[in-house]
């Protein structure tokens, strides 16, 4: 994720979720483009905004915004067309809900703004790249919605059942994806994380995770080629989806699953492969892109003579994460020098690695199809390189050395 600029006259910065710019107390936001954070300008008569270098055009805070400050939307009025069901004003990402916690319930309030935020970091990423992003009032057949909701009672941190709701499970469901309001409780999904035996569980995961699925729907199945090429990658995903579950909670993953997977939850079945690997394309992406916005290359040589080895990893000004003209090979290498980064940074402050995950020759191809298939090049998928000594040694480094 980026950082933005106001435009006042220190020019301080912006973030993805800022409000209100610190130097000039302008509102700042995000508008229906969804690609910019910029400061507008309030038209005290009318109580709309609007944009210095567009004044003509009007805003106004997406009821979210307004009524509870769990997004940072500006609606367009020009072009905002109000659903003739609902009496509200939402922005771009607001408009993905289908339904939200009850917020009569207090307590549900922030944990309702978690998962916003982590919502909104993975539309983000989503708008970046060249796939469909539709709500389903744009695109009532494949359109993505979302439903935030609960069947446990928030004063105990979601262990007591609400015997007046139905089971709420976190999945996907033809474009419909459910999250249970307990992933954003720190107590609840440490309790589940302990439970699960997974390194790395958080809602933003949960969302690319189950967004996967939503994209493996909508590249792929449709496509009886792609589709049949996918399977030689991920393995047969029309295998029964049930008694694979069941072996897996009862035996777990095998002993050797790091050689081809990238999680112990990806091994139960192709389909799960598909949605850990394109969580995990997700993650490295948005993470690169961060480091290239503070120019991090990402070098842990701390040797100038390795300085070309580093400028081959960095990109271009021009460049970036999300195009195609970025090989895979070097979003990857990339990632194994950065993550060392991350992961020793944790590590100074007493935290556990952020990225406690080996990428293996055989995860790195899985990847490289994630990849092609979002660019829809599959027809220029490469045969990766077989990853160099150097890299094997650095991954081993950070993952395995106390």
């Amino acid at each position: 994720m980026k950082t933005f600029q106001c435009t006042c006259k220190d020019h301080p910065t912006l973030f993805f979720e800022s409000n209100r710019c610190l130097a000039c107390d302008r509102i700042v936001g995000i508008d229906d483009e969804f690609n910019q954070v910029e400061p507008y300008n309030l038209d005290k008569e009318s109580g709309q905004f609007f944009k210095a270098a567009q004044p003509e055009i009007r805003f106004q805070k997406c009821d979210n915004n307004s009524q509870f400050k769990a997004c940072n939307g500006m609606v367009d009025l020009s072009t905002f067309v109000p659903d003739a069901d609902k009496d509200e004003v939402l922005c771009f990402a607001c408009r993905f809900n289908e339904t939200i916690p009850d917020l009569t319930i207090v307590d549900h309030i922030p944990l309702w703004k978690k998962m916003e935020k982590a919502k909104r970091r993975a539309l983000y990423t989503l708008n970046a790249l060249p796939i469909p992003l539709l709500n389903i009032s744009q695109d009532p057949e494949n359109g993505l919605s979302f439903d935030f909701i609960t069947d446990r009672n928030v004063k105990d941190h979601f262990v007591s059942k609400l015997t007046h709701l139905e089971a709420v499970f976190t999945g996907h469901d033809c474009g419909h994806i459910t999250i249970n309001l307990a992933e954003a409780d720190d107590v609840a999904r440490s309790s589940t994380k302990m439970a699960m035996g997974e390194n790395y569980r958080t809602v933003l995961g949960h969302f690319r995770h189950e967004l996967g699925h939503y994209y493996f729907e909508r590249l792929i199945a449709n496509s009886p080629k792609k589709h049949a090429l996918c399977k030689q990658y991920f393995g047969d995903d029309e295998l029964d989806y049930q008694e694979a579950m069941d072996q897996h909670y009862e035996k777990g993953a095998p002993g050797n699953w790091h050689e081809t997977f990238v999680s112990e939850y990806a091994t139960m079945h192709p389909y799960e492969d598909w949605a850990e690997t394109w969580a995990h394309y997700m993650h490295i992406i948005d993470t690169l892109e961060t480091a290239q916005n503070f120019s991090i290359t990402g070098s842990t040589s701390g040797n100038a003579a390795n300085s070309e080895q580093v400028s081959k990893l960095h990109l271009p000004q021009d460049q970036h994460y999300f195009s195609i003209q970025t090989p895979i090979a070097i979003i990857l290498d990339t990632w194994i020098d950065f993550s060392m980064v991350l992961n020793s940074l944790n590590r100074s402050m007493g935290l556990d690695d952020a990225y406690p995950f080996v990428l293996t020759q055989s995860v790195r191809t899985k990847l490289s199809f994630i990849h092609h298939a979002i660019h829809n090049r599959l027809n220029q998928l490469p045969v990766l390189a077989a990853e160099t000594e150097n890299n094997k040694l650095k991954y081993e480094a950070i993952t395995r050395s106390q």
